[in-house]
């Protein structure tokens, strides 16, 4: 079943739990007596071939990801439970703890990998936990450094990937994304639009907090005959078909250099105010 493309990939990640799942031992987590998710509230990032498994295999689906600045994704977390989604209620526990590819930032709190002073180990509940094989764990801490290095290759290619999510030009042919940003853009008022997020395959329209002004600007630069520009931009309610047109080019032109320059986001969000205020792209 796993991705056979990528076979050093899961051989690290394989390998890493089998290791982490016998060099440690502590109480039963899954008891609520005892826990109810509690390491389960932080964010974790995870390359793109990790988070396809997890779809294939039922454990996710692809809008169960958010973009990263460190790995290709980042887990979903639940705002309502303050855990990531993939905690499970039923289970009290992660859905995939036992599917031997767990991601490997999750094996580590709260015994990490070494514990030279022998100090008493407590998780944020509860002590007794305790490296029973320091061998097994120092190997698993040299994977992690492969697994690392992994991701962070993959994530590159993905970064570069916004040109394929974007849908640029092909041979001077509108792509089928290139549309579907332009048909979301004809649906929305120019006082809505917040931004851009880059998810799993495309972009899509980020809202904005309130009202916006950022398109005021934009509009009277590629459309300055529009009659709301004057005095009654707040009241106009659809972007137009030719301010949709500039705007997808605009991105497709200027985005990949504004990630490049600035850095990826940290949730794969890019807000109107920082993309058409970029000091580079004024300068033009």
């Amino acid at each position: 079943m796993i991705d056979q493309n990528n076979n050093y990939f899961w051989q690290v990640v394989e390998e890493f739990n089998k290791l982490m799942k016998s060099a440690i031992q502590g109480p039963n987590c899954t008891d609520p007596a005892i826990c109810k998710g509690e390491c389960c509230s932080i964010k974790i990032d995870v390359p793109k071939v990790l988070a396809k498994e997890y779809i294939k295999r039922g454990y996710a689906e692809k809008s169960d990801f958010t973009r990263s600045n460190t790995f290709s994704f980042q887990l979903r977390f639940n705002e309502d439970t303050g855990k990531c989604f993939l905690f499970n209620k039923v289970l009290n526990g992660c859905s995939v703890h036992k599917s031997g590819i767990k991601p490997p930032q999750c094996w580590i709190y709260p015994t990490d990998f070494s514990n030279p002073s022998k100090n008493e180990i407590s998780c944020k509940k509860i002590s007794g936990w305790e490296i029973i094989d320091y061998q097994k764990a120092k190997k698993a801490e040299n994977l992690l450094k492969q697994y690392v290095f992994l991701c962070q290759v993959e994530a590159k290619k993905e970064s570069k990937g916004i040109y394929k999510r974007l849908g640029n030009l092909a041979n001077g042919i509108s792509s089928k994304k290139n549309e579907f940003l332009q048909e979301k853009l004809r649906k929305i008022a120019p006082r809505n639009l917040g931004g851009f997020i880059d998810q799993w395959d495309h972009l899509d329209l980020l809202s904005a907090e309130g009202l916006s002004l950022q398109m005021k600007k934009f509009c009277g630069k590629h459309n300055s005959k529009c009659h709301h520009l004057v005095d009654d931009f707040i009241n106009c309610d659809m972007i137009c078909n030719e301010i949709a047109c500039k705007l997808v080019e605009f991105l497709q032109s200027n985005l990949y250099t504004y990630i490049k320059m600035e850095g990826l986001d940290v949730e794969g969000h890019y807000p109107l105010y920082k993309l058409l205020n970029y000091k580079i792209f004024n300068s033009k």
